[in-house]
């Protein structure tokens, strides 16, 4: 005769890996079920463990001391996963850079070639449209005025007054950039030169979408950015799933990458959960119940 505990349901033995997916943390906020396709999955495991972690106080009295009292004092939940895939989008999550996430077109100063002539304030450009990557020459040709040429694009235009209108090249119904009139101080004179840069916005679906293109910044360190994180369990039996979701989590980890000559690299991230309800910024009233996120199965 059997004794111990014995199967009592097999659809529910857990056997295998979860599928960590990542997305958009502010965009999917409101929503408490799994929201990422598997588009979104970091792609092939070594590991996943789901950690909830709850510290208590005791409180004691009388002797010998007997314990009266237990109260919950913080919890946290975390999952740590080893991924296999070394890819831009990874390495990035592992920095505590959302992947997701669109990069702005900025504009960056850059040198003159004059004896008396100054910059002062920015350039500015729109994510709005028109901004390209490449490196730009404004060329005086008299005191106050000058001539505009892309590394790329060529030349863009004519600037009749540099104190007196602002100068924003058309593309296609939005500006290459924006030069105010208050931007060149100081005296220019004719062949001075000034040069700058501006890089064109990506939208985040794409940053990070060539598995083998980009880079990753190293000495950069910064808080690291909020994500959604949805582990996806599926049972052994193909149907039934389990899912825990974290609406807004920071990745805490010491990136380390071990190359063997016959085993492949698993590099370690932990989500790290964090208040996603009402009461603090880029959280939700979806979340009051629950501000850690939940645990579900269907």
């Amino acid at each position: 005769m059997r004794s111990g505990p014995v199967t009592k349901d097999t659809s529910t033995v857990a056997l295998g890996l979860a599928q960590i997916r990542v997305g958009d943390s502010a965009s999917n906020i409101a929503t408490t079920t799994s929201v990422l396709s598997s588009t979104k999955s970091i792609g092939a495991l070594a590991t996943t463990n789901f950690t909830n972690n709850v510290d208590y106080w005791k409180l004691e009295s009388g002797f010998p001391m007997l314990e009266d009292l237990t109260l919950p004092l913080r919890e946290t939940a975390s999952l740590e996963c080893e991924f296999k895939e070394l890819s831009p989008y990874n390495l990035a999550l592992a920095k505590g850079i959302d992947p997701n996430a669109d990069v702005s077109a900025t504009a960056t100063l850059g040198d003159a070639v004059t004896t008396l002539g100054t910059v002062t304030g920015t350039i500015a450009v729109t994510d709005a449209g028109g901004v390209t990557t490449e490196n730009w020459t404004v060329v005086f040709t008299a005191a106050t005025a000058a001539s505009v040429y892309g590394s790329i694009t060529g030349h863009v235009g004519d600037w009749a007054d540099v104190t007196s209108g602002d100068f924003a090249p058309d593309n296609s119904g939005n500006p290459y950039f924006t030069i105010p009139d208050t931007f060149f101080t100081g005296t220019w004179a004719e062949d001075d030169t000034y040069t700058f840069k501006t890089t064109e916005f990506v939208a985040g679906t794409s940053v990070y979408a060539d598995n083998h293109a980009g880079e990753i910044a190293l000495g950069s360190i910064k808080a690291p950015d909020f994500v959604r994180m949805e582990a996806v369990y599926t049972y052994p039996n193909q149907t039934n799933h389990m899912y825990i979701v974290f609406p807004r989590a920071n990745v805490t980890s010491s990136m380390e990458i071990s190359l063997q000559a016959e085993d492949n690299a698993n590099v370690g991230i932990t989500f790290e959960a964090k208040r996603a309800d009402s009461e603090t910024s880029g959280g939700d009233a979806a979340w009051d119940a629950a501000p850690l996120g939940r645990i579900y199965f269907d």
